[in-house]
């Protein structure tokens, strides 16, 4: 049946269950044929790093979960890895030297349903659900020796972000040792599901109950019994939306028991609700990880917290602003402007808080009420920037939806577009968000339908647009649309409130859970050079409060190299105001070749891990594959 369904793709019976949905998509949205597989798309290293940045926040708990669902299956040939929401293959953990490996599976390779077919990762992000692909259940004959299990991730917000996956090459696999193998896969998924949802919940308490079929679903409570986040799990359970929702009480799903969830202090009690339906729900309630951030004195502004900073209230512009006089006098400029409408463009080092800042102004200005949508230019394929900024008709090109997209411009109407990464865009699109901006028009492709729309641009990049003007990467015309008011956010290492900053996170991160930091810590964290930012040093702070022993930072818990110094990132955009200090030419030299002497120590330290590496230097593994480059050193093997 299965040869007969790959030589003559009508025969594919539409409409039942797996895998023919799927090989019916194939045929009839991808236009694909069993017998004829091209090549899988293949991004490059910067596309991948970016991706990375994307999900930094949630690989460090991704990356713990793959080794350790490594440590398990691959004794049986499987690799493991973990793809963003578009299919890019973002981590690996195989051993290439096995002839079980498909070197398929290399990070930067775009497992999307589209271009590759029945397959685990991209029919489990189409689908998003749980997907096992056997064998000859792929739709190409390329890849029939191989059998895949994905499990969708969902992040706290009900948003899908990735899938984790395992796959192996090995013609002789018995079904049964895949379908126990797939089970595997799903304990490591929701553990690390849960992980992040307690962290980014971590001053609520968090109820895991038990759903019918025995799986876990969380909700996020407050003190007063109001539900405040609920992972996918959960939603799907209890009728909840897909998306966000306002906070609600607990007492509109089970009858009402305030004694069953109070006085939660210990790390986890049993639980019983009975629901409205008098169906009961079983599990355990988790206490708060930490207390509730206190309130803030007007008087005195807080520092801006991490750009990934969760579950903490809106940041205000001031609390972005901090005691840094450049920052506060551009939120000055920024409200006396925020009812003119002009576009904004945002300059800074990857990690300095553009984002924070685009999500600050939007909530304070007379658009409040309306939507903010964002794109990161860099992170999404070229092929789809087009397509998700402008929107489309339904049947559009092979595999657009039935109905179509509304693109990012008309979801905004009303709101803020925050554009991130604009000098990344690809010059061809440039004239097209050129005509857009100018005109107040948007057409979707393949669609004659002109529809007017009425957004707040923001637009950001941590590229120095006046060299990419000048390289013919980057419209000039462009850049003077957008740069209606210029912000240039200064490095962490720049800041006037450099110290507050630090002490600030690490109340908000180590403060809340009792633990302190030491002298000898502390002094380590003032005088790095932070190429990172405040990304950079969230993910620091908070990786050392897992390390630390007992209820101390100490400086071996940084994982910073001391001996990084200072340096100018070959990334950041150029003030156009302000131009401030420069390094004297000599003394640039010489912090170039110390930190190129620091990198290469760490690297042979390491043995060639690029991800150990960057742990060891205290930066992400973008920032250190850009700062190889920038020192022109090669990687071998």
């Amino acid at each position: 049946m299965l040869t007969t369904l790959r030589t003559a793709p009508g025969l594919v019976p539409v409409g039942q269950d797996f895998p023919y949905r799927s090989w019916s998509r194939c045929v009839e949205e991808y236009g694909l044929e069993p017998g004829r597989c091209g090549a899988l798309p293949l991004v490059g290293h910067r596309e991948i790093n970016v991706a990375r940045e994307a999900l930094e926040d949630k690989l460090i708990f991704a990356y713990e979960e793959i080794d350790f669902l490594y440590s398990i299956v691959g004794r049986i040939g499987y690799c493991v890895t973990l793809t963003n929401a578009e299919g890019v293959t973002v981590a690996e953990r195989a051993d290439r030297s096995s002839r079980y490996y498909s070197d398929t599976e290399r990070p930067g390779s775009v497992w999307s349903e589209r271009h590759a077919g029945t397959n685990g990762v991209g029919t489990c992000l189409r689908d998003a659900t749980v997907t096992s692909v056997y064998q000859d259940e792929h739709f190409f004959e390329d890849f029939i020796e191989m059998s895949c299990a994905a499990m969708p991730l969902f992040a706290p917000d009900g948003a899908l972000w990735a899938a984790l996956n395992i796959t192996v090459r090995n013609p002789k696999l018995q079904r049964e040792t895949h379908a126990i193998a797939l089970e595997v896969v799903r304990k490591s998924a929701e553990r690390l599901s849960e992980a992040i949802f307690r962290r980014t919940y971590a001053n609520r308490t968090v109820l895991k109950l038990w759903k019918p079929d025995g799986q876990p679903c969380l909700l996020a409570v407050d003190a007063d019994h109001a539900v405040v986040g609920a992972d996918a799990a959960a939603r799907q359970l209890l009728s909840l939306p897909k998306t966000d929702f306002s906070p609600f009480s607990l007492w509109r799903l089970f009858a009402r028991d305030p004694s069953a969830i109070k006085d939660r202090s210990g790390p986890s009690l049993p639980l019983e609700l009975i629901r409205l339906d008098g169906s009961p729900l079983r599990g355990y309630a988790y206490g708060p990880l930490r207390e509730p951030a206190p309130t803030t004195p007007r008087t005195r502004p807080t520092p801006a917290p991490a750009p990934e900073a969760a579950e903490a209230a809106p940041v205000t512009l001031d609390q972005w602003a901090g005691t840094e006089p450049r920052l506060k006098r551009n939120v000055d400029i920024l409200r006396r402007l925020s009812r003119t409408g002009l576009p904004i463009l945002v300059l800074g080092e990857t990690g300095v808080g553009k984002d924070t800042l685009a999500r600050a102004y939007h909530t304070e200005s007379p658009r409040a009420a309306q939507p903010f949508v964002a794109l990161n230019c860099a992170a999404m394929p070229e092929t789809l920037i087009e397509s998700e900024l402008f929107g489309y008709a339904g049947g559009a090109f092979t595999g657009a939806r039935k109905e179509g997209s509304a693109g990012r411009f008309v979801q905004a109407h009303g709101g803020t577009l925050f554009l991130d990464e604009i000098g990344d865009m690809p010059l061809h699109l440039q004239t097209r968000l050129l005509r857009v901006l100018e005109s107040g028009e948007v057409a979707p492709l393949g669609s004659g339908k002109i529809q007017r729309v009425d957004v707040q641009v923001i637009a950001a990049t941590n590229q120095k647009l006046e060299q990419r003007i000048a390289q013919g990467a980057f419209r000039a015309d462009l850049y003077y649309r957008l740069a209606g008011v210029v912000i240039n956010v200064p490095s962490l290492r720049e800041r006037a409130d450099k110290e507050a900053v630090i002490d600030d996170c690490i109340a908000r991160t180590a403060g809340r859970l009792g633990i302190r930091v030491s002298p000898a810590a502390r002094r380590i964290l003032l005088q790095h050079c932070w190429p990172g930012n405040l990304r950079e040093l969230y993910l620091v702070v908070s990786r050392a409060t897992s390390l630390a022993e007992g209820k101390m930072i100490e400086s071996h818990d940084l994982l910073l190299a001391p001996s990084v110094m200072p340096v100018e990132a070959p990334l950041a955009a150029a003030p156009l105001t302000d131009a401030g200090e420069r390094r004297p030419a000599g003394m640039r030299a010489r912090v170039d070749e110390a930190e190129r002497a620091a990198i290469l120590d760490n690297i042979e330290a390491c043995r060639g891990d690029i991800a150990a590496a960057a742990r060891n230097l205290g930066m992400s593994r973008a920032t250190l594959y850009r700062r190889l480059k920038a020192h022109g050193i090669t990687r071998r093997g």
